[in-house]
């Protein structure tokens, strides 16, 4: 199974949203993702779908996913900037429960569970006893096949201070870490909102954090203060990026890609069989 994750797509952040560089950014990763010989069975979209939670943003996005991607099903997560109201007014209500977006997929040999981290008023992440009590749930609903996680925030502190948690013991972190170490099952955690990649272990399980279809937060982890402005770049135009999260059977290995046209050095022409067959040792 192959699994796309694209995150922070950001849709919606000028008059004609049409127009704007992030549905340009977006539209260049789904190309880049049809041109593969091997393509997604699915795609997971880790939030922050929208700029501002707008309906027309999502109807935007409705109709590039539609046109796009036909047949190939994009399951959503909610991230910071995304309004659920507005959202269920264009995707409808299949993925929110319990007023939030939230709920289960059985993706055949993996089980995805998406959980909402996501409050329209804190940027940084947010949790409660009654999301943490729907993931228990969801997660103990794979009766022990492996889970796939997905959320916006990654549920760990990042060494980018400015754009997540900064403390291990805020209660939201702590409410997602004890359910996860509930569950030997979870492969994978899957999130967005740095628009950087990276990764740690967390909880028995690892977490992967995808860079975003839009622009990306620059590499700093100096501490930064409200007090003094010190000229540091923050958001740069590196390309749009995304993962790729390949099921083998037994665990997930994950690749991260940028999206663009770039030169060719080297094809695959009938010259290299050979080669392919006595040095890499590729099968006829």
């Amino acid at each position: 199974m192959l699994i796309a994750q694209i995150t922070d797509l950001h849709i919606g952040t000028g008059n004609d949203i049409g127009a704007e560089d992030n549905y340009h950014r977006l539209l260049a990763v789904f190309e880049t993702l049809s041109k593969l010989k091997r393509k997604p069975d699915v795609y997971i979209a880790t939030g922050d779908l929208t700029e501002i939670g707008s309906v027309a943003a999502y109807k935007l996005l409705k109709q590039m996913i539609d046109e796009v991607n036909p047949g190939v099903p994009v399951l959503p997560c909610l991230g910071n900037h995304d309004v659920t109201e507005n959202f269920k007014k264009v995707f409808g209500k299949t993925h929110i429960h319990e007023g939030f977006c939230q709920y289960s997929v059985d993706l055949g040999d993996v089980w995805l569970v998406v959980t909402d981290t996501h409050d329209e008023t804190i940027h940084g992440g947010a949790f409660d006893e009654a999301r943490a009590d729907f993931l228990d749930r969801a997660i103990e609903e794979a009766n022990g096949r492996p889970v796939l996680l997905a959320m916006h925030h990654p549920p760990f502190v990042t060494g980018i201070d400015w754009m997540g948690a900064r403390n291990y013991e805020e209660p939201w972190l702590v409410q997602v870490r004890d359910v996860i170490k509930r569950h030997s099952n979870v492969k994978k955690i899957i999130c967005g909102h740095i628009h950087r990649t990276m990764d740690r272990p967390f909880a028995g399980s690892s977490c992967i954090v995808s860079s975003a279809t839009a622009a990306q937060v620059h590499l700093e982890l100096a501490a930064i203060t409200s007090s003094t402005a010190d000229g540091r770049p923050l958001i740069v135009d590196e390309p749009p990026g995304f993962a790729l999260h390949w099921w083998d059977g037994r665990e997930f290995v994950t690749h991260h890609g940028v999206a663009g046209d770039f030169d060719v050095i080297l094809e695959y022409h009938d010259r290299f069989r050979n080669v392919m067959r006595d040095v890499f040792h590729v099968p006829e």
